[in-house]
Order: structure tokens, then sequence, then C-alpha cells
């Protein structure tokens, strides 16, 4: 399925799949720019709800995960591009960016595990057990959407049916 030129591997235009599994790259960056964005607004030590000296402890969640935004959004740049390099380069980043993430949620929900549900600010574990698994997801589409073409390729290769041709001339 991939064509070379000069010496670069291009795949022909991709599928709804491969685009949906970006569309989920996309919002994962969102997501995460969001929860930044929001992070830094209500914990400001100008509202009240927190401590000035943790503002430090605040100011660096928040670019931690402005930071998984920009890895997560290279990555859903790069595999929107044809060269098969890019895609694996922005599969990388993505993939990176997603552990990170993965691993940042399982930590939340496994810090609030311990908590009475009664406590002020609780709120239930399985919400983080929850991004975690739609961020595994999207990292398992994204592999899956790197090896989509080769496996179409293979599969157009088997549907033939195998002839020799066999010239023959009449003089």
């Amino acid at each position: 399925m991939a064509v070379e030129i000069g010496r670069r591997l291009f795949v022909p235009r991709a599928s709804r799949f491969h685009w949906a599994v970006v569309a989920g790259a996309i919002v994962e960056c969102l997501a995460c720019a969001a929860a930044g964005g929001f992070s830094l607004w209500w914990w400001s030590p100008e509202s009240g709800r927190i401590d000035p000296a943790a503002s430090l402890l605040v100011d660096l969640s928040a670019l931690a995960l402005f930071a998984l935004a920009a890895g997560l959004g290279l990555g859903a740049f790069l595999l929107t591009l044809q060269w098969v390099e890019v895609r694996w380069v922005g599969a990388a980043f993505q993939l990176v960016a997603s552990a990170f993430a993965v691993w940042a949620a399982i930590w939340l929900g496994e810090s609030e595990l311990p908590i009475s549900p009664n406590s002020l600010g609780y709120w239930p574990p399985w919400i983080a057990f929850a991004i975690g698994a739609g961020v595994i997801a999207v990292g398992i589409a994204v592999l899956t959407s790197l090896f989509l073409p080769l496996r179409r390729k293979s599969a157009r290769l088997l549907d033939k049916p195998f002839s020799i041709p066999i010239h023959t001339r009449h003089w």
C-alpha cells in the first residue's frame, strides 16, 4: 500500500478509522489542555481555595498537563501526514504522552481509594480508572491505524488468484 517516491514512503489517503483515531488524539489533547487551564483557574491563590504556599505545586501540575497536551497534539498532527516514517514518530509521541496520562490517572484514582466517601472533595475513583481506560483505548487504536494499511495490502494480495501467465507466440 505504501509507494516509494524519492526514498520516502507515502501512504494513500487514510480511511475513516484513521481519521477517527486522529480525532480521538485531538480530544485527548484538548482535554489535557482544558484540565491544565482549569487547575490554574480553580486552584489559584487569589480564589482562596488553596494556601498560597502550595501555588508552586498547582503551577507544576498545570505545566505537566500542558506538556501532555503538547505531546498528544504533536502526535495527532504527525499522524495526519502521509509519510510512514512521520506517522511512526507521531505514534511514538502519542503513546509516550498516553503512558504518562494513564499513569497519572491511575495514581489519582488509587489515591482516592482510602478516603471516606463522606469527606469533603471526595470523587469516585472509577472516574480516574475510566479515563485511563479511554486513553489506553486510543493508544491501541493509534497502533492499529499504523498497521491497517499493511493488513489491507496483504489481504488484497491474497484475494487475487495465483496464475502463471503463459505466453505462446505463433510464428
